[in-house]
């Protein structure tokens, strides 16, 4: 954009921070009408050199809305990935890899490719976080690298795109460190659901560390009785009672559900 342009905006900005408690203020029409006069290519540059932190988030949205009128997008993406090859700062290559992003709806799946390669195997969290939204194009399989990065960063994108029934026996055998992690109830219950069938004593730690889920897991194989089962329930703490039975209800009969729910009436 040009000096004029810029200045427009710089006062167009502080009037909006001005007008923040306003629920109606014209101003963000105002930003946007004056960005859509900057040239889509000069925006986009512009985006990823931008140094005024207040223009960014605008600059961002301007260029998605226009993002289905440009026509040339293979040559700016791979303009873009050249300069991203050839080394930028952390902050640039983070606002270049968001407008690659942009692009990939109106490219072939080639490109789809390119991008999961490039930023799943970058050294940056939030590239990888980027990349593994493309993970079906993934042209080798990741199960372990995904596996690896969800221990390592607790992100649960990566554990969602594990927890399927052909990762069991790889889920099974790191269960202890996915406990650890720290995991929803409904990730618990599908793990348990999909390795049920794996080796028992890869989830001996439950007995120790969660141990209703462990009573789940028996209860699936056909390791313990029912009423057994019901026994070791009235054994947990009060408030884990309920969710546990919630959990349990699918493989038992009624008779052993309604005998429990008529102490809450």
């Amino acid at each position: 954009m040009n000096e004029h342009q810029k200045d427009l905006l710089v006062s167009l900005f502080g009037k909006k921070e001005e007008a923040t408690s306003q629920i109606d203020h014209p101003y963000n029409a105002l930003i946007h009408a004056v960005f859509n006069t900057v040239d889509f290519e000069r925006l986009v540059r512009d985006y990823i050199e931008n140094d005024i932190p207040e223009f960014s988030d605008s600059m961002y949205n301007n260029i998605e809305k226009r993002i289905p009128n440009y026509y040339n997008h293979e040559k700016m993406y791979d303009d873009l990935n050249q300069l991203l090859e050839a080394g930028i700062d952390y902050r640039k290559s983070q606002r270049l890899r968001k407008i690659l992003e942009l692009q990939l709806s109106e490219l072939p799946d080639d490109y789809k490719i390119d991008f999961f390669n490039t930023f799943f195997n970058s050294d940056y969290s939030y590239d990888k976080r980027a990349a593994v939204r493309y993970v079906e194009f993934a042209q080798t399989d990741v199960t372990e690298k995904l596996l690896d990065e969800y221990l390592s960063s607790g992100y649960v994108d990566y554990l969602n795109l594990l927890i399927k029934p052909e990762n069991a026996n790889i889920l099974a055998k790191n269960a202890e460190g996915i406990w650890g992690a720290g995991l929803y109830h409904s990730h618990k219950k599908r793990i348990i659901e999909i390795c049920a069938l794996e080796n028992l004593d890869l989830f001996d730690f439950l007995k120790e560390d969660d141990f209703s889920y462990y009573l789940l897991l028996l209860i699936i194989r056909g390791e313990i009785e029912p009423e057994v089962l019901m026994e070791k329930l009235e054994e947990l703490d009060a408030e884990q009672q309920h969710f546990a039975l919630l959990h349990f209800s699918k493989w038992i009969d009624f008779s052993f559900v309604e005998e429990k729910v008529k102490q809450y009436l």
